[in-house]
């Protein structure tokens, strides 16, 4: 066995979204652009930058609950004029009200679930560089806030919601849900949605970092029951000192026909 240096830290993968997502469209039958994107957990709009950068026809449905990162997302969306939404709430699988956790200083930090400070996530990060990470900054100075909560089906049979529109002409071809250890929540609400969704993309724990997570295949289920069959795992980021995989992005795809 060779020796290797000693390493401490977090390697995301080499991945490419774009050509992943695009491959999983070709393969559901989308010959051209994607019409209608959905991002459950948009934070300030980088997903919705790139989507609506990709690909010039499509029309994107952005949700995100917490009010500081939504006002930095209202203003990507407003760069895109008719082809994009914005819309101030979270998604699960019920509506109401739910306590969301956040960060003063990192907006990008926020889920359902509380941050466990002690996780092998948060501590891989420690030291790896001359100033503290985003999660390092963002586990050090938490909130919590109350936001509303709707499930995805509700918010796209609103006749209030211009996106209801686009989802009744075109149904959806790129789901894309990255919510922090609720991705089950979110999609137990999405049964009438992921029945005109081609394409699922959606982020997975393994780690603690927001509590004991559910098995994957949880995950699998829903969506295979739906429809759906995996079929990239489009980004491993692992902790270097231990080789553990701590999360992935995941592709999911119908077949065409």
């Amino acid at each position: 066995m060779t020796n290797t240096p000693a390493i401490h830290g977090l390697d995301p993968m080499y991945f490419d979204r774009r050509r992943g997502l695009e491959s999983a469209l070709k393969w559901s039958g989308v010959v051209s652009e994607p019409r209608f994107v959905i991002d459950v957990g948009a934070n300030v709009g980088q997903t919705l930058e790139s989507f609506l950068g990709w690909w010039p026809s499509a029309h994107c449905l952005s949700l995100e609950p917490l009010p500081d990162a939504f006002a930095q997302l209202q203003g990507a969306a407003s760069k895109y004029s008719a082809r994009a939404e914005a819309i101030n709430c979270g998604v699960s699988s019920s509506p109401g009200k739910l306590t969301l956790n956040g960060s003063k200083t990192q907006s990008t930090n926020s889920s359902f679930h509380k941050l466990n400070k002690s996780a092998e996530t948060v501590q891989a990060h420690r030291g790896l560089r001359a100033t503290p990470s985003n999660l390092e900054l963002g586990s050090e100075d938490s909130y919590v806030v109350e936001v509303s909560v709707e499930k995805l089906d509700s918010v796209l049979t609103s006749s209030k919601n211009k996106s209801a529109t686009w989802f009744t002409e075109n149904g959806v071809d790129i789901l894309k849900i990255d919510t922090q250890g609720w991705e089950l929540e979110v999609l137990r609400g999405a049964t009438e949605v992921l029945k005109r969704t081609k394409v699922v993309l959606t982020e997975w724990q393994f780690d603690d970092i927001y509590g004991q997570p559910p098995p994957i295949h949880e995950l699998d289920k829903i969506l295979s029951d739906a429809g759906f069959r995996l079929w990239d795992i489009s980004h491993i980021y692992k902790d270097l000192k231990t080789m553990r995989t701590l999360w992935v992005d995941l592709i999911y795809a119908k077949p065409a026909g």
